[in-house]
């Protein structure tokens, strides 16, 4: 699994790594315990299964006629390994094109048309990063530090001292920090899917 959050990154925000606190601290098991739940939370914001790029392969219904484009589940696409439409391999940059950061297919020429039916698409492709990008890494360390910061207090929104009392917070703590979400929108699919693909992937 990718990392999207590192644990020196995150003391140094949290400001308990300096020249004065270096090395293990007793925080580093509570980040530690941090470090794969951003990970997936990170996969499920983006909608991806794994960080770094992977080999995925799908079947795509075409429901609707005067289709000319597919669009892949993962993204970003780095390479298609081999596309086949209606049972006839494909050529790539010769019978389509593809638009790596949206993963989408495109027909060529202009005028050519998806046939409809059953998984009549069939594509194997390379989808993810070949690293974590700098920006994904601190909105992960972003969410990491902001959750760090609820563990000692989950749950309560504010507490007093004198003649104790409290009050519980409603759900902020589930929020993701704005900044890191701004990060994250950059990196999603900026369309919806549609109705082109099966169950079959």
């Amino acid at each position: 699994m990718a990392s999207f959050a590192d644990r020196d990154q995150i003391k140094r925000m949290l400001g308990i790594a300096d020249n004065t606190c270096t090395g293990t601290t007793r925080f580093d098991g509570a980040i530690d315990d941090l470090l794969p739940v951003i990970d997936q939370m990170v996969l499920d914001e983006l909608g991806l299964s794994a960080g770094l790029t992977t080999t995925y392969s799908e079947k795509i219904d075409v429901t609707f006629g005067g289709e000319t484009e597919i669009a892949l589940k993962y993204t970003p696409v780095s390479s298609v390994v081999a596309l086949t439409i209606g049972g006839t391999l494909q050529t790539i940059d010769s019978e389509f094109y593809l638009n790596k950061p949206t993963g989408t297919l495109r027909l060529s020429p202009l005028s050519a048309l998806l046939p409809s039916g059953r998984s009549i698409v069939e594509v194997t492709y390379k989808a993810g990063f070949s690293s974590v990008p700098a920006d994904l890494k601190y909105a992960g360390n972003l969410i990491a530090v902001s959750m760090f910061n609820q563990q000692s207090h989950v749950g309560y929104k504010s507490e007093k001292t004198q003649a104790y009392s409290y009050s519980m917070d409603h759900g902020t703590g589930s929020q993701i920090p704005k900044i890191a979400q701004r990060i994250l929108n950059k990196h999603r699919r900026i369309f919806a899917l549609g109705g082109l693909r099966n169950d079959y992937s």
